[in-house]
């Protein structure tokens, strides 16, 4: 199996479980943080339909369904096609699937639809998907991935099976780490960022651009720890036009500013942000009040760079008003 899983025993157990007494799930919600691998169990789950010969409850990994999904040409198995500037699925591409999953499979019994990161997914196009997720084909599964059940109507979570995904220890991610050929120096200080997120240490390791973001939160983060406002206007300004760029910032930004407040609060964690030291420094700075001030205005910024306002207003805006709960 090209991309082994780690961590999730429990997750795991039940797909398998599903398999074996032939009670699997017809819409199916893999949920958790950007990394932790929904992808990974959504291949797995879908290896577990579509698997001629599972031993033991798992896929075999040998039989050509088990090849073909390895290899992403399974014609049982379709991506949704993602539109628009947010990266979503248009109600034209919702409709093109209901209609789509009355065919018959290619191959065997079952036809799988995945659609993967639904945090741009509107509602109008969830509500065209409601009537197939409600009476689908008896042959006709469907896979979301997402970040969190909220991206979904209430509707289509009360008709879907949702397994929260978890990243895995540290160990496990520099075993991981390892076998695919980074050195000490390259884990440690991936796992000194993100821990036991396999996915995100690897892309840490593979793209400059990610290493620009997080060593961009941590002057932020200092900026903001000796109240320097010019400091991190100036921070604010290397954030260039990448509109994910920027919103990968602010949620990493956002996340030390909530383990921050975590650590004054006297509740341990074992595992913090992108900079633990920050972290842990930026507690002794701001109260929880003005922790959850900062959230607030970190998620409106957010907020606004997601529905496409204007960047600059909205990070000078950010600015001032951070500005304002600590310089």
């Amino acid at each position: 199996m090209k991309n082994k899983i780690y961590g999730n025993e429990t997750l795991i157990s039940a797909l398998e479980n599903m398999a074996v007494t032939q009670k699997t799930a017809q819409t199916v919600l893999f949920y958790g943080e950007k990394g932790c691998g929904r992808k990974t169990l959504a291949d797995y789950y879908c290896r577990l339909l579509l698997c001629t010969n599972l031993t033991g409850g798992k896929p075999c990994g040998n039989c050509k369904a088990c090849h073909n999904i390895e290899n992403g040409v399974h014609p049982d198995v379709i991506f949704a096609e993602k539109s628009g500037k947010l990266g979503g699925y248009s109600v034209d591409t919702a409709k093109r699937i209901c209609s789509d999953s009355y065919i018959k499979p290619n191959n065997g019994d079952r036809k799988i639809y995945i659609f993967s990161d639904c945090h741009a997914m509107d509602a109008r196009t969830q509500n065209t998907l409601l009537k197939i997720i409600e009476e689908p084909p008896e042959h006709a599964y469907f896979i979301f991935t997402s970040e969190s059940k909220s991206d979904f109507l209430p509707t289509i979570i009360s008709r879907c099976s949702c397994f929260q995904v978890s990243e895995c220890s540290e160990e496990e991610c520099r075993t991981a780490l390892l076998e695919r050929g980074y050195d000490q120096n390259q884990i440690d200080y991936a796992v000194s960022c993100f821990h036991g997120n396999i996915g995100m240490c690897i892309d840490l390791l593979s793209e400059q651009s990610l290493k620009k973001t997080v060593e961009l939160t941590k002057t932020l983060v200092n900026s903001i720890i000796s109240s320097d406002e010019y400091g991190f206007a100036a921070a604010v300004s290397g954030l260039g036009r990448d509109r994910n760029e920027i919103k990968q910032t602010l949620a990493m930004l956002d996340k030390q500013v909530r383990d921050a407040a975590v650590i004054a609060s006297g509740v341990s964690t074992d595992k913090i942000g992108c900079y633990p030291e920050g972290a842990y420094r930026l507690s002794e700075k701001i109260t929880t009040s003005q922790a959850v001030k900062i959230h607030e205005s970190i998620n409106r910024a957010w907020y606004g760079i997601e529905t496409n306002a204007n960047a600059v207003l909205i990070l000078t805006a950010l600015c001032t008003e951070i500005a304002s709960v600590c310089c």
